[in-house]
């Protein structure tokens, strides 16, 4: 019912074929919810029949949860064009990683819900840490990000480097990846709902990075539905036969072809996208099994008591916790998962060296 209603606020179905109890449209609002997806479901609503609509009162709220979502995504827009601006101005290209720049994909990009801003530095490790340290003292980097100031109460978060890989050589490609595309995401110019124009990645790029996104929240704290429709928001903007060759060939390199196929499960299951736009085969076993987590998860594993047993205040037990979590996917991703141990292990005395030297 739930996956209905997705496809009817996407466009990918133009059938709902239930007439929801109270009960049911309960739950299927807290479904959209946990899942991010409140104001895409809404979409959806909007072209049932009387019969088939939610109670008064429900529908009221859902509505005005919507409206919330549209104001936050102005705000988030004119933040991230400062945010973009800002940095310019002191030196450092940049690029807006997801976020709002994924969002001018939807049909309906106000009807995404925004989270923070992620943004992409051009300098090295040194040289932004050094600008960071001027406004937070005691910032506390890890091996990809670190903290900035909040604006407007929106959290920004200043990559040195969009993401990692926790085998050493996986990571040693990718980083050489991110290094070589560099340029055309500082470059490549996106226009925002309001009229703006920030950095933001190009579509190529995306294709790799999204998906990237997505396995390294899988292995971190979970991930939600938003996620993958932000994935197929990507794949939706199409591809010649010679850039999905050359997606596959780079996704190979990075040992994701198996996470491909099981993405392109859900892309299918959930959203039903075309046959057009998948850059793989389904893979039915491994997407059943990556659409059973996301299920459980919700946005960023915020409904999961196995992730949350994660944030124990015990670094032994967290270890424990993470390890066992990760373990759980050694059958279907042994090369990250068995790194997993080590580069955790590696990250904690990098910390504490990039720490002391601040």
């Amino acid at each position: 019912m739930f996956f209905e209603l997705i496809r009817l606020g996407i466009g990918t179905s133009d059938k709902f074929n239930y007439t929801p109890t109270e009960s049911e449209w309960q739950e299927l609002f807290e479904l959209s919810h946990k899942q991010a997806l409140t104001g895409i479901a809404f979409s959806g609503i909007e072209k049932l029949v009387a019969a088939q609509l939610p109670p008064k009162q429900l529908l009221l709220n859902w509505h005005n949860y919507c409206t919330q979502i549209k104001l936050q995504n102005y705000k988030l827009d004119k933040l991230a064009a400062k945010v973009c601006e800002n940095f310019e101005k002191e030196g450092f290209r940049n690029s807006i990683l997801k976020g709002q720049g994924v969002a001018q994909l939807y049909e309906q990009p106000t009807r995404r819900i925004p989270g923070d801003i992620d943004i992409w530095l051009e300098g090295g490790n040194k040289k932004i840490l050094d600008y960071v340290k001027r406004f937070v003292p005691n910032c506390r980097p890890v091996y990809h990000h670190v903290d900035f100031l909040k604006l407007d109460n929106v959290d920004i978060e200043v990559h040195f480097t969009p993401t990692w890989m926790n085998s050493y050589f996986t990571n040693k490609k990718l980083q050489r990846f991110f290094e070589k595309e560099s340029n055309a995401q500082f470059t490549h110019k996106v226009t925002l709902s309001n009229g703006e124009r920030i950095n933001a990645p190009t579509n190529i790029f995306n294709r790799i990075y999204i998906l990237l996104h997505i396995y390294r929240h899988l292995f971190q704290e979970g991930i939600g539905l938003r996620q993958l429709l932000d994935y197929y928001y990507v794949l939706k903007q199409g591809f010649t036969k010679e850039e999905k060759e050359a997606t596959l060939e780079q996704l190979k390199e990075f040992k994701m072809l198996r996470f491909t196929g099981a993405t392109m499960y859900v892309l299918k299951r959930v959203f039903n996208i075309d046959d057009a736009y998948l850059l793989t085969a389904p893979l039915e076993k491994e997407g059943a099994f990556l659409l059973e987590e996301i299920l459980e998860a919700g946005n960023f594993g915020k409904y999961s008591s196995r992730y949350k047993n994660e944030m124990s205040n015990s670094l032994i037990k967290r270890a424990i916790s993470k390890s066992a979590h990760h373990f759980l996917f050694i059958g279907s991703y042994p090369s990250e998962t068995l790194w997993g141990p080590l580069f955790r292990t590696w990250h904690y005395f990098y910390k504490k060296r990039l720490i002391s030297k601040l």
